[in-house]
């Protein structure tokens, strides 16, 4: 019977398990930098060749799965989006373990890794993704081919260096001008120049630090800085619009909206949504972005917002509904699933992306920092989605209350994080939450009620699969 190449890899796997060697014969040499007990440290990680280390369980895992729900549910995602005008590109992030693998120790068979079957389990995702219509580009090739002596991640980090940063940016954005979607589009030149050495810091070298006598190699690079050839200044981030604006004595915050786009109204527009990969000044990754796709990239990520942190900020913004980009490239490590929080964070992008939900509801004041409204029994369907609209920005969580003709009540909570941007705008798909006689739908954020509070309807988008 012939065997798939996958299942292949796994029977070489489970051979190699049968035939290891005692472990104390798979003991790696001793530390270059004094390092012990790192793989029972608080951050467990191995050390490899030339002071590159790994971390045991997002480097060395044969798989970051991607289930085909969540699979689905990005294709329903980007056909929403292209339903308005704007293209999305999904960028996962391969691990350090998948994209240098040539510094790992001979002691990685130790840990289960398998070089094959880490390439396949990359390349697996990707492939999903694209035949489902997600535009995702293949980083962990690109990154791989890397010439000799380039390091693409840091050594003591998990962050990609600038050479990691350019060659990721230049996969993505050979996968925009490749896209249909880039036909309408009038290319911009960049240039990208070389200046002084920095040192970022890093919590991962901290961390391994207090195992090892002696100093770890600094996230330390020659950085670069990205202009434009028809512009005498430099690419930058735009305006922080995740940054909370002051509050009133209403508790409100006042109208923040700003030009979210440097570029001419006439210019394609390209938003940078993700983790640190992309917030990350020193890797200079939304500048290299801007110089291969040819357009001017504007730069939402945010460190410590974990996978939907910054595109949830982005598109629950009343700046992304008044202006909508041609291409949204969202940035996430394949080790961060996007099953992780359950299916709300998921349902509130794709409400998010579709239409203006503006359908007006009975919605009324019931308490200082409550709304509500009444619907007839039958009324609202399963496929719905609903809009707390605080009304501007600075609420960061609500509780929201459904009840039933026959008496039952279901709650949800609903937070943003204090690194997220208070948007004040909170979505939420009734499916989940189910009941097929709810007449009552109140919400209570956490601070009191502005004039522009509402509770609305969202009309259902064409690319909605559900």
């Amino acid at each position: 019977m012939t065997q798939s190449p996958m299942n292949k890899a796994l029977h070489r796997l489970v051979l190699s398990f049968l035939i290891l060697p005692p472990m104390a014969a798979l003991a790696e040499p001793a530390s270059s930098f004094g390092c012990e007990a790192l793989d029972t440290s608080p951050l467990p990680s191995v050390e490899g060749s030339d002071g590159v280390f790994y971390r045991v369980q997002s480097d060395l895992r044969l798989q970051h799965p991607m289930d085909d729900i969540i699979v689905a549910r990005l294709a329903e995602l980007s056909r929403v989006l292209a339903e308005h005008g704007t293209t999305l590109v999904y960028v996962n992030v391969p691990t350090k373990g998948q994209a240098m693998p040539d510094d790992l120790p001979a002691g990685a068979i130790g840990y289960g890794y398998d070089p094959v079957l880490m390439d396949a389990n990359y390349l697996d995702v990707i492939d999903r993704l694209n035949a489902a219509g997600v535009a995702a580009p293949d980083l962990m090739t690109a990154m791989k081919a890397a010439a000799d002596g380039i390091g693409v991640f840091f050594r003591s980090d998990f962050h990609w260096t600038p050479d990691g940063a350019r060659l990721a940016a230049q996969a993505i954005g050979a996968v925009i001008r490749n896209h249909p979607a880039y036909n309408d589009v009038t290319p911009v030149a960049f240039t990208s120049t070389e200046t002084g050495p920095e040192i970022a810091f890093s919590g991962m070298r901290r961390e391994l630090q207090t195992q090892c006598k002696d100093s770890l190699p600094q996230a330390e690079a020659a950085t670069w800085l990205t202009t434009r050839t028809d512009a005498a200044g430099p690419v930058t981030d735009a305006t922080d619009i995740f940054a909370d604006a002051p509050a009133t004595a209403e508790g409100a915050a006042p109208d923040a909206t700003v030009d979210i786009f440097g570029t001419n109204a006439a210019e394609a527009t390209l938003v940078l949504v993700g983790t640190s990969f992309s917030d990350t000044d020193i890797n200079n990754f939304a500048g290299f972005l801007s110089e291969y796709s040819g357009i001017e990239t504007i730069n939402y990520a945010i460190t410590g917002g974990n996978q939907f942190g910054s595109i949830t900020s982005y598109l629950t913004s009343r700046e992304f509904t008044e202006k909508r980009p041609n291409f949204l490239v969202w940035e996430n490590p394949i080790y961060n699933s996007l099953a992780q929080f359950g299916p709300t964070a998921m349902d509130e992008l794709i409400a998010a992306a579709g239409n203006t939900c503006d359908i007006a509801t009975t919605s009324a004041a019931d308490g200082p920092q409550t709304i509500a409204a009444d619907f007839p029994t039958g009324s609202l369907k399963s496929t719905d989605t609903l809009l707390f609209d605080f009304g501007n920005e600075g609420a960061r969580g609500i509780n929201i209350t459904l009840q039933t003709a026959s008496g039952i009540t279901r709650t949800v909570r609903i937070d943003r994080g204090e690194r997220l941007r208070a948007t004040g705008r909170f979505f939420l798909r009734l499916a989940p939450y189910w009941l097929p006689d709810i007449t009552r739908v109140a919400v209570e954020f956490d601070r009191p009620l502005l004039d522009g509070s509402a509770i609305l309807l969202c009309p259902p988008s064409k690319g909605d699969a559900s």
